[in-house]
């Protein structure tokens, strides 16, 4: 009799550890499931952020711009340099322009188009903001349409020739995905930590995901 009560007290033992594993394995997939969901999250708030980014940027080049004519304005006094800076405005307006219909081309879907007038851009000006974000576009154009060896060259040589550019947190982690999605981990982990190395990249949103992966 004792044997058996032992037995059935034994056996009701393992009916609960059963229940409490699978309720435990219930929780482990939900909170795999929100992990999911918070990344895919990110994700798209990056995605608007970039979209918002583009407008921002011409916002911000179009008041520079004005700024600068300003500042033109008040220091030409002589005829020599008011010829000069007459140039500079009339090759700084013809690159505006460019690099404007460039981004409206990039987002049609025009991406030959768009990579062509950023190239322009880029080897006219080389150096300054306007040069650094065209060849971070040229990358961008080679990615969405498909030639990502091309938009890979391109991003190295943006993190190379310019460290400081405000474009390093994004293509250090547009780098660790594609070498992700080649399968090369090593090659993601590396990007990612040279994002998370990069201090102004700190109150970046590509910052937070790259810990968040990179997470034990």
């Amino acid at each position: 009799m004792r044997t058996k009560e032992i037995r059935e007290a034994t056996d009701n033992v393992n009916v609960r550890l059963d229940s409490l594993i699978q309720v435990i394995d219930s929780l482990n997939r939900n909170i795999s499931r929100s992990k999911a969901d918070i990344l895919e999250l990110n994700s798209r708030i990056a995605d608007q952020e970039e979209k918002s980014d583009v407008r921002m940027e011409e916002i911000t080049f179009r008041l520079d711009r004005i700024l600068g004519i300003v500042q033109q304005r008040s220091v030409v006094t002589k005829s020599g340099a008011g010829e000069k800076s007459a140039e500079h405005e009339r090759k700084s307006q013809e690159m505006e322009s460019l690099y404007n219909a460039s981004r409206s081309d990039y987002l049609r879907g025009e991406y030959a188009v768009a990579y062509n007038g950023f190239k322009q851009i880029y080897e006219s000006l080389k150096t300054g903001e306007m040069a650094e974000n065209s060849l971070y576009w040229m990358g961008m154009c080679m990615l969405d349409a498909g030639k990502k060896d091309n938009a890979s060259i391109l991003f190295k040589s943006l993190l190379e020739n310019y460290p400081k550019s405000i474009k390093v947190c994004t293509v250090n982690f547009k780098l660790a995905s594609m070498a992700e999605e080649s399968g090369n981990k090593d090659g993601q982990k590396a990007y990612l930590q040279k994002l998370l190395g990069t201090e102004h990249c700190t109150t970046s949103n590509e910052f937070q995901r790259a810990a968040e992966i990179l997470a034990p």
